[in-house]
């Protein structure tokens, strides 16, 4: 996989393929930018299957606000696109990326084609809520160990969270030696904390798409059919057996997004 690195707008990009751009926006990640081969690789591997597209991996920049909202971070988003594109674009999200797309679409439905949600609802709920507040409060205290150990944790699979937190305490403090990206790590958790798609001020046009794993221990399965219910005619797809990172590894996923995106391509204007 080749990837050049570049900006868009006043955002870190990650471009891979050549053709129709699309936005990307990744999940949750430690590190501020697009940097990490590892980052660009899993906001992708859901596009394993499209084809004719160049992909614009987009993380947030460096800086950001204590007091960011959601609201905030996806207005630097859709000034990027109108900057770097022009005109509207396909976009997918994932996790918290889906958040950060959601809030993108609803407020700026201009620079909005057609919309991917995967892994993500309209708001944080339960586990997933707790979890990255208890991330959110460790980072500020000064434990990273702790921090990247109990975010580890809670993606794992239930066989696999001894593992995940020995490699997230292991690989935390490498991950996040920059206390400025502590900081932005903290705003943004703390913008999605906060973020709740049926108190925006506007509602999603663009068609959408909903993909999530009926094992997500974010977001139920009840979650995703509501967020749909926000969205006027939005596709919901589950796959039972898949989880909140697995997801985007199915077959059957990938297959139902190239669908939705060549749709888009040989329909829409």
């Amino acid at each position: 996989m080749r990837i050049s690195r570049e900006a868009l707008g006043a955002l870190p990009c990650a471009v891979i393929g050549d053709g129709t751009p699309t936005v990307v926006a990744a999940g949750l990640w430690p590190q501020t930018g697009v940097d990490s081969r590892s980052l660009v690789q899993g906001a992708v591997t859901a596009l394993k299957a499209v084809t004719g597209r160049r992909f614009l991996v987009l993380n947030r920049r460096r800086g950001l606000p204590s007091d960011l909202t959601m609201s905030q971070l996806a207005g630097e988003y859709a000034d990027a696109i109108r900057a770097g594109l022009g005109g509207p674009v396909d976009v997918v999200g994932t996790s918290t990326g889906g958040s950060i797309v959601q809030q993108l679409a609803a407020d700026h439905p201009d620079v909005v084609r057609r919309l991917v949600l995967i892994s993500t609802a309209s708001r944080l709920e339960g586990h997933g809520k707790a979890l990255q507040a208890r991330v959110a409060q460790l980072l500020e205290a000064g434990d990273v160990r702790a921090a990247m150990a109990m975010s580890a944790t809670g993606l794992a699979p239930a066989g696999g969270k001894v593992l995940a937190s020995v490699l997230g305490r292991t690989m935390g403090p490498r991950l996040l030696r920059d206390p400025q990206d502590v900081a932005d790590l903290i705003a943004t958790l703390r913008a999605e904390d906060g973020f709740d798609l049926a108190h925006c001020r506007g509602a999603i046009t663009a068609p959408t798409l909903i993909v999530g794993g009926g094992r997500d221990r974010f977001y139920s399965v009840q979650q995703f059919e509501q967020t749909a219910r926000l969205i006027p005619d939005a596709q919901v797809r589950i796959f039972p057996r898949r989880g909140h990172l697995s997801v985007s590894s199915s077959p059957r996923a990938q297959a139902t997004i190239r669908g939705f995106l060549e749709y888009s391509q040989t329909r829409d204007p």
